[in-house]
């Protein structure tokens, strides 16, 4: 909008608000003229002053056209303002002639009564500045002439018998309306600009809105597009590399692209993961876990690692530490994404992890956690971007050490989630220490939950035990028909909801693996038929998007558990030997 527009917009709203405020204080003005001015020749009947017929005929003409001016704003032709105006411009020659033509033995009374009067439009009237000066100009020209005109001795018995004060108040008159008016107009300025602001803010509040929405769809579609074939790749790798009959050569271009996927999939899944975060998906789901064995998985995870760059590797924790309320995966992440930086950017030396106990209540523990390195250090001017997506200190990175740069983004967004702040402490050439402080619930060392398998023994699931893999995609369920093979478990295959309900119908199942997005008839669909016949057979969603709103919506659609593409066979089969009844 230009400014021309957007003045003249604003003059036109703002003519329309005066209107509309003003309209009813204007109409007082006008019936009280038209009614009350007539009836004061009454008071010239009751003192049988001869003037009476004179006055009465001019005040009736006087209201004759006062009437014709409301008429037309009442049929819409003229504004409120404009129909106070045209009165009072009516009024002041009708005044002007009585003012004139009747000898007063005393003018107090009359300038008694003027006065009041312009107290009364003071109060009622709201007109622009230059209505006010032409009516005053006119009053000031009008009436000291009728008076004088009909005898000079009227005009300076007026003057002396209160006239003066009211000249002297109509001066006022139109710089009370002037800056009345400003003032009104001023504040309907701000309210229309607040307006303005406000309506703008609101459409770029939707845009944000539509794109974040956009953003969103983007990514949970190019999550299932890209991780269902990653499925396929990690799954296959993870087949041939049980497959102890290869040369050295093959199993050296097998460990290869066990790498790259795995790199792949770590970057699909940083990119979610920063997506889920920023659009609130992310929520923490508390349990009671054991953070020593936590903290020893982790160190067994990253050992192997840690001697190929010939690395001193140690994890530091109190002495029984009690069970932690939290959620375990996204605190290890946290951890996760740490040490592997630690790692990745020390060349020699060593990568410390450390959890010490900074406080406790009777029902939270503070917990301190820090990784420290003798790494390549941070310099101090860079460490406020080291928390910025797609950042990482560039000139200090060798290109096989490379990511996302959403690593620590990420964590610094999970740890304000747990309640704390991530911080760091750096020096070039002398490493760095990443450490956050969190308050967590717990409880003291108890029986944990057993196993339903003995350490080291392979479940084995019942001979009469049968799986129904429903998925469009060839590779996947060519994957998860190997995965079951090896493991002599009897299944059947469906490429779509239909076909999957029709072989549910004809053939007793014990598990069903369900892809959610299918033509003909999705899962979701798929499943509530199924559910309409059989309340209890487990029905596991078997989806490449790992979006929370989609795993809350296939749980609340009737599916028992939920597996993301793509997955590692023993996450495959946890879910099977968790679902299935298992010989003992």
């Amino acid at each position: 909008m230009n400014s021309a527009n957007y003045t003249g917009n604003f003059n036109e709203l703002w003519k329309s608000e005066s209107e509309i405020k003003s309209r009813w204080s204007n109409l007082t003005f006008c019936f009280a003229y038209l009614i009350g001015y007539p009836a004061t020749a009454f008071l010239y009947y009751l003192r049988n002053d001869p003037a009476f017929p004179l006055i009465l005929r001019a005040e009736l003409v006087f209201s004759a056209i006062g009437l014709i001016f409301l008429f037309l704003h009442f049929r819409g032709k003229i504004t409120a303002q404009r129909a106070s105006l045209f009165v009072y411009l009516t009024l002041l020659p009708v005044h002007a002639y009585i003012l004139a033509c009747v000898p007063h033995t005393t003018y107090d009374r009359a300038s008694f009564n003027m006065t009041l009067g312009l107290i009364f439009s003071f109060v009622v009237l709201r007109w622009p500045g230059k209505d006010a000066f032409i009516v005053t100009m006119l009053v000031v020209l009008l009436f000291p002439s009728a008076l004088y005109l009909g005898h000079p001795s009227y005009f300076y018995q007026f003057m002396g018998q209160g006239g003066l004060f009211f000249f002297l108040g109509q001066m006022l008159f139109p710089f009370v309306m002037y800056f009345t008016d400003k003032r009104n107009k001023r504040d309907f300025y701000y309210r229309y600009s607040l307006a303005e602001q406000n309506e703008k803010l609101e459409k770029q509040k939707q845009i944000a809105e539509s794109a974040t929405l956009a953003k969103s769809e983007f990514l949970s579609t190019m999550s299932h597009e890209i991780r269902t074939p990653l499925n396929g790749i990690v799954g296959i790798v993870h087949l041939l590399q049980e497959n102890e009959s290869r040369s050295e050569d093959e199993k050296e271009l097998i460990e290869t692209l066990k790498f790259s996927s795995t790199h792949l999939m770590a970057v699909v899944n940083d990119i979610l993961d920063f997506n889920k975060i920023n659009s609130n998906h992310v929520k923490l789901h508390p349990a009671v876990f054991d953070l020593e064995e936590l903290l020893r998985n982790l160190y067994n995870s990253f050992l192997p690692r840690a001697r190929e760059k010939n690395l001193e590797l140690h994890f530091e924790h109190p002495e029984q530490l009690p069970l932690i309320h939290a959620d375990q995966v996204r605190l290890s992440q946290v951890i996760t994404n740490l040490v592997h930086n630690a790692v990745k950017f020390t060349d020699e030396g060593f990568v410390k992890v450390s959890v010490t106990e900074a406080g406790r209540t009777e029902n939270e523990i503070r917990l301190e956690f820090s990784v420290a390195d003798s790494g390549i250090g941070i310099s101090e001017e860079l460490q406020s971007h080291v928390f910025e997506i797609f950042t990482q200190v560039r000139s200090l990175v060798k290109r096989q050490d490379g990511g996302t740069g959403l690593g620590l983004a990420i964590s610094r967004e999970l740890v304000r989630l747990f309640g704390g702040e991530l911080r760091l402490k750096s020096e070039i050439g002398k490493g760095s220490v990443f450490s956050f402080q969190l308050e967590l619930p717990y409880s003291l060392p108890a029986i944990l939950p057993q196993k339903n398998t003995v350490k080291g023994s392979v479940p084995t699931i019942s001979s009469s035990a049968r799986i129904l893999l429903v998925d469009d995609n060839a590779t996947n369920l060519m994957l998860a028909t190997r995965l079951l093979e090896r493991k002599s478990i009897p299944f059947d295959i469906a490429s779509d909801g239909k076909q999957a309900l029709d072989l549910y119908l004809s053939t007793r199942y014990n598990l069903i693996f369900m892809d959610l997005r299918m033509p003909v008839m999705d899962g979701f669909e798929a499943t509530r038929l199924i559910r309409e016949k059989d309340a209890n057979i487990p029905i596991v969603a078997l989806t490449a998007s790992a979006f929370e709103d989609e795993r809350e919506r296939a749980l609340a659609s009737g599916f028992s558990n939920y597996l993301i593409k793509p997955f590692l066979p023993d996450d495959f089969y946890k879910i099977v030997y968790a679902e299935i009844e298992i010989d003992n």
